[in-house]
């Protein structure tokens, strides 16, 4: 016989972003639910496939200004494709709705080392390429083939080794266990709840005021949250508190799309303002 759903009964209480971070680090689970996050416009691949276009129609083209004109459109493309990646990141951690998110190239990339993303040496050579483009933008510097070729090369063979580490549509989302079922009619998925079991850590971006907190079930159904809003969190923090919850819950095991994880938040009463 199916088990009858429940209804999850949250009581919110304020909390800052060293409370969280104290207070995760007091407990533990299992892996839990991640979301797959979007990129950024029309994403990167496009970019990043016409430089690479772009740089092998160069080596075949004899017209020096042909040659030049298509060096140039590699490299800028090329540079596109990195920048949109990295925003990805930025967005599929959360840094873009924090108190003070990274705005600059080098804030950026910084958060991104914070995040393990990328490390020191890799973030060394990234900036002498994008310096090379930056020539080729700003000083108005027509590249020759051989420095388009290297560039290009570089943010390829770069940019796949980073996404291979680190997915960059795998976002964090819950942080431990709740039990739930979840069926798919007529175009949409329900869920029903049968509970809390342990702690959890959620990152909750739906609503219209997204927040970071830490659930503490006091029965089945009813559950404490102490929660801040992101806007009161510092990017530094967020570091801090992403790498504490995968420390204490491991890597989530699986990934939904967000209209799935939104439904799914407002079915265990976490999806309100």
């Amino acid at each position: 016989m199916p088990q009858e759903p429940l209804k999850a009964e949250c009581h919110f209480e304020n909390a800052s972003g060293d409370d969280l971070i104290d207070a995760i680090q007091t407990v533990a689970g299992r892996c839990g639910q991640g979301v797959i996050v979007p990129p950024p416009g029309n994403g990167p691949d496009n970019p990043l496939a016409w430089s690479i276009q772009e740089v092998n129609r160069a080596g075949m083209e004899t017209d020096k200004t042909e040659r030049e004109k298509l060096c140039t459109n590699a490299m800028l493309n090329a540079r596109r494709s990195l920048a949109c990646l990295v925003d990805w990141y930025v967005s599929r951690d959360l840094a873009d709705r924090c108190k003070n998110p990274p705005g600059s190239p080098r804030q950026k990339a910084e958060f991104l080392m914070q995040r393990g993303v990328i490390d020191g040496l890799t973030s060394r050579v990234l900036s002498r390429a994008i310096e090379k483009r930056n020539r080729v933008e700003h000083d108005y510097i027509v590249p020759d083939l051989g420095t388009a070729e290297d560039v290009v090369e570089l943010l390829r063979r770069t940019t796949a080794t980073i996404r291979h580490q680190s997915d960059p549509a795998h976002g964090p989302w819950i942080y431990g266990l709740f039990l739930y079922e979840s069926t798919w009619k007529d175009g949409k998925h329900n869920v029903a709840f049968h509970g809390w079991c342990e702690p959890l850590v959620v990152f909750s971006r739906f609503s219209s005021l997204p927040w970071i907190g830490i659930v503490v079930p006091d029965s089945a159904t009813k559950a404490l949250v102490r929660r801040c809003p992101l806007a009161d969190v510092t990017n530094g923090q967020l570091v801090q508190l992403i790498s504490l919850a995968e420390q204490k819950f491991g890597q989530a095991s699986t990934f939904s799309d967000t209209r799935y994880c939104e439904e799914m938040s407002c079915a265990i009463a976490l999806g309100g303002d």
